[in-house]
């Protein structure tokens, strides 16, 4: 599935919007296709490198979107749900 980003690739420099190709979903993983991704104090963090990961880094961990395919042993969503998402407890 072809997606756009927001691509941190240097901790201070501007944020790269790029065109991604994505991988089928593995075991355990969910594709979604996004509606909508917000952007938030980690996110800025991140860039600014008050958070720190080794980039590349994708923007976006706050978001709502549709289930567009899932990988081996899921069985929690399927294809065509409606889902919101949230990968930091913290935010």
């Amino acid at each position: 599935m072809h997606t756009q980003a927001a691509v941190v690739y240097e901790h201070h420099q501007p944020v790269v919007v790029e065109e991604l190709m994505l991988d089928p979903p593995k075991a355990g993983e969910v594709l979604l296709r996004m509606a909508a991704a917000g952007v938030c104090h980690s996110d800025l963090s991140l860039v600014n490198g008050v958070i720190y990961y080794d980039p590349p880094v994708v923007l976006g961990h706050e978001g709502a979107g549709v289930v567009e395919a899932v990988g081996p042993d899921v069985s929690y969503v399927q294809p065509g749900d409606h889902v919101i998402l949230s990968f930091m407890t913290s935010c």
